[in-house]
Parts: structure tokens; sequence; C-alpha cells
């Protein structure tokens, strides 16, 4: 997302074409924990343990930690493009926010050596260095050597633990343990022999139901009013329905046919209990086709997707009057831990004293836990919203700033260097090999292979950043009516009711950032068009996509 921010004592900072920072004779440096869990402790490699040392790493060689490019991310290692700090990282690099990144280990960056590559040419080309502080590595050709082997091998290592996993999830599946559990998934029944699914004619037709609602708009918590009003029981045969049941039923690919097994797994949350999470896609074991029927279209399935993801910046959750708070439901998150904040509904709503925006992590999980007004950050952030639609001029700039820096073509040409840097490699192996006594060209043909899938892979690397270049491509083409419809919203602004704020907010991609009140800053406004380009997946709308729903919802757009 590009950004236009303003910090709490209002100063304004922009990303590359709205602002700038003043010249320093510094090394800037930025430092990238990764976790692949929330909590997670591994030895050695928990968030405050490797921000720990890259701080002190950072001390040692005389590097300025950069506190806004702190990032603390809790992702796969095996992501690269779906890794939210890890692109905002990469964008501050060609911004040239940064001199230096520090890194705990290689595999805290990425466990794809392939991905590795492509973030260590991208730094070299954008003439920051990188550092790991647990394996210091040079730039010779045997430190390039030796981080592609540290990197291929967390990889396998990470293959091998899927594939062991995987193994005796699938023994267990061929030996007859499919569909688990004590009742069938609502909206079907067993077969004689239990192992498969089939409709049962009292709830299928509900579920269909559900999906046309969700699909025309009605909310999770209508859906659930409408269902208890017509007398439906819930899943578990209780008279009332809870909107979290509804949504397990609008999100479960089940219902378009999408047959797995062990479905669920327990997390251990903060207070020590177990609560049962649906697994990702991916580590679900498939079971044979018509194990379970469909009961809706994918595309009725993929339409409902995306009508949750609007949907959710503007649900009103528990708070009697949702109103108090314009930033609930995922503007405001912790500067710490990266969570949304939430609004303390206990805090008394007297005029003498307003609610407050909370981390709402456990300690052992974020450190910091800032709270911070409802009223002082709303006003702090609505003002800098109408700072930005009442001076065209910034939206004219973001929109010219967005065409002429695609982020897709860095990828792309990144990667393109990494093709053409190790087809060097094979044509310089190759070349003198039919000249090499026995054993030297034994060894010689053994780095060829690797080398020659490595070249595999990055060919098919960029065939995928190709198709985000399209998505991207078609997002741009839609940069015109978004800056007209700024342009109007703008002549509008003291007619705005709060739900129309709330969509100005989500149209802007307006994002805050909270700190505890010894930090500086103590909060940071960011804002600029989400034109995430699409990543080639089903999971939802684009930036555009979702930019493009905003302005048809909002009645300031006609």
């Amino acid at each position: 997302m590009a950004s236009i921010a303003r910090s709490h004592n209002g100063a304004t900072t922009t990303g590359a074409g709205l602002s700038g920072s003043a010249a320093t004779t510094q090394t800037r440096a930025a430092i990238y924990v990764r976790v692949s869990t929330a909590g997670q402790q591994e030895d050695g490699t928990s968030p405050e343990t490797q921000e720990a040392e890259c701080r002190a790493y950072a001390a040692r060689h005389g590097l300025v930690v950069s506190e806004p490019h702190v990032y603390r991310e809790v992702h796969t290692g095996a992501e690269l493009w779906q890794r939210p700090l890890l692109t905002r990282l990469r964008a501050a690099m060609r911004r040239r926010e940064v001199d230096a990144v520090v890194v705990h280990a290689i595999d805290r960056l990425s466990r794809d050596p392939v991905h590795l590559g492509v973030v260590l040419s991208e730094a070299e080309y954008c003439g920051v260095e990188v550092h790991f502080v647990t394996e210091p590595l040079d730039n010779t050709p045997e430190g390039y050597l030796i981080r592609f082997v540290r990197g291929y091998a967390a990889r396998i290592e990470r293959e091998r633990i899927k594939e062991r996993t995987m193994r005796g999830k699938l023994a267990k599946a061929r030996a007859g343990e499919r569909l688990r559990g004590p009742r069938p998934r609502y909206g079907y029944r067993w077969n004689e022999a239990r192992t498969a699914y089939v409709e049962d004619p009292l709830t299928a037709p509900i579920v269909r139901q559900m999906f046309n609602w969700a699909a025309s708009g009605v909310s999770l918590r209508g859906i659930a009013e409408r269902l208890t009003t017509a007398g439906v029981p819930s899943p578990t045969g209780r008279e009332r329905w809870r909107p979290q049941s509804v949504r397990d039923i609008l999100t479960d690919p089940m219902y378009m046919g999408v047959a797995t097994t062990f479905r669920h797994q327990a997390v251990k949350n903060a207070i020590g209990t177990y609560t049962m999470r649906r697994r990702p896609l991916d580590e679900q074991v498939p079971l044979p086709d018509g194990t379970v029927p469909a009961l809706v279209h994918r595309d009725i399935f993929e339409a409902v997707t995306q009508r949750l993801a609007v949907n959710r910046q503007w649900a009103r959750r528990n708070l009697a009057d949702p109103t108090i708070a314009l930033l609930r439901a995922g503007f405001v998150r912790c500067g710490y831990c990266g969570s949304r904040m939430a609004v303390d509904a206990r805090t008394p709503y007297r005029d003498e004293r307003a609610p407050q925006y909370v981390c709402m992590r456990d300690p052992r999980d974020c450190e910091g836990r800032p709270r911070i007004s409802t009223r002082l950050l709303d006003t702090a952030t609505w003002g800098h919203v109408v700072d930005i639609l009442t001076h065209p001029e910034v939206v004219a700039r973001e929109v010219q700033r967005l065409l002429d820096s695609d982020p897709v073509t860095a990828d792309l040409e990144a990667v393109e260097r990494q093709i053409a840097a190790t087809q060097k490699r094979i044509d310089n192996l190759t070349a003198n090999l039919a000249d090499l006594p026995p054993a030297a060209a034994e060894a010689v043909r053994a780095a060829l292979v690797e080398h020659v899938e490595r070249l595999r892979a990055l060919e098919q690397e960029r065939e995928h950043i190709q198709e985000r270049r399209y998505g991207w491509q078609r997002a741009i083409g839609r940069l015109k009516s978004i800056e007209e419809w700024c342009a109007t919203v703008a002549t509008r602004l003291d007619t705005l009711d709060y739900e129309q704020k709330r969509l100005a907010l989500f149209a802007l991609g307006v994002q805050v950032r909270v700190w505890r009140t010894d930090h500086t800053p103590r909060f940071l406004i960011e804002a600029g068009i989400p034109l995430d380009p699409d990543d080639g997946s089903d999971n939802g709308p684009d930036g555009a996509d979702r930019v493009m729903q905003i302005m048809a919802k909002c009645p300031a757009a006609s």
C-alpha cells in the first residue's frame, strides 16, 4: 500500500514521491524478525530474542536502528509475496529509506533459496546491505554459495517435516478414517457406510439460502437473526443462531465440494486452554472426489468470501454504540506486535473520559500492549483524511506515483537478474567441462545439476510474477475513477455520516499504528490508495476491487 503518513505531532511523511527524510551520514538499519505462529518459542528464535540480538548486533557494528522500520512478522517462511511486513520492508528498501537490514538468521528471512536470492538481489540492487546475526556471510562467490546451500537445506528440512506429517495423516485416511467427528457437517447426513456425505433434504436448502443472503449483502448477524426468527434450529440444536456459527458455514470450502479430513487442530491460547481452529487448506488431507457433494457453486462461494471481506470493516461487534469509535474493526494496529487493536467497552463513556483502543494480546506475546483514547485518535485520523481529500494535488501525486512505480516490475527485474546470473554460472561451468580431469568434471556436473534446478525454479517464479503483473495492470486501469471519487467526496465532507466516513477510510487504505506514551511517535497514520495487485489466487478481491466495491456503496460518490 502506498503511504501518506502523519505522526502524532502533525508532521507528514510519505512514501516515494510524497515524502522524504533529512540527509544523514548515519547508517539507518531496519530489523526484521519472524516466527511461523503467534507465541512461537523456538530455541533462540522467539520474536523477543531475535529482536534483542539484532539490536545488539546493530550497536556493535555502528548501525542506527530506525524504529519505524522494525518489522515483527508472524508468517510462514515458505512464502514471499504474501508476507505483508516483508513486502513493506522491501518497499522501504526501494525508496532508500534504510541503508541496512539486520536479520537473526537466514531462515528467518526465507526458507526458500529462490525467494532468498530474490530478496538479497533486490537489496544489493538498492544499495542495502543485509546482515545475518548468527550467520555472518560476505558477498564473495563462496558466501553466495553458502547462503544458497543453507537456504536450500532449510527448505528441504521444512518439506521433510511436512512430508512426515502428511504421510501419517494419509495413512489414517487410506485406512478408512476419512470424515471424522460425531455428527456430519450441517447440511449433510452420512451415507449408509459412514464413509461419505449425502445431502440432507431438511438442512441443505437452508445452507443454500444462507449463501444467497450473504451474497446479496446481508450481514452475519442479520442472517443469524433471520434464522432464529424463522425458528430454524442451529447446528447444535439450539433455538438461537450465533454470527460465528453462520461464519463457520459461509467460509467452509466443503460446501463447494472440497472434501478434506484432518480439518482442525487444537491451539493453545493465552490463558493455557485449547481452542479448535481450522487448519489452512494445504495442511488438510484431501479425500476422493464425490466424498462430499457441493451444495453451492464455486462462484457463489467466492462472491460470499469477497462480501465478508468488505463487511468485516464495519461489523458492529459487541459495542452498544459502535459510533463511539471511528477506527474500530481493523483500522488500528499495535505498533509492537502488529495485531488489531480493539475498543475497550469497559471504559465509561463519560464526556471527561472517552473509551480507548487497546491491544488485547497476552503480555507474553506483546511487550507494549498500548492503549489510546478513541477521541484523540479518531480526531487526528479524520483530520488527516480531510487534509488529503481537500488537497487534490496530493491525491493526483499519489495516483501518478502509482503509475510510475509499479512494484511488480521491481519483483520481475529482481528475478530476471537472478536468472541472468544463474545462466552465466551455468555457461561458465560448461565452458571448459571437456578439458577437466575426471574427478573435477564430476564435481562440476553436480554443481551444474543444482544450478539447472535453480534456473527452473526461477523461471517458474517469473511466470508467477507475470500473472501478478496482469492483476496490477488491471488495478491501474481504475485509478482515474478513484481519483474522481475522491474529488466528489471532498465536496461533501460536512455531510458525511459515521458509516460514510468509514467508507472513505477504507477507500483510502487508512492504517494507524500505535505505541505507548514513552515512544516517539505516539502513533503513525498511513493512507494510500490500496491497489495491491492480485496474487492469482481465489482468496478474494484485490485492492482495486475492494475500492470499487466501496465506491459503489458510498452515497457520496453518486
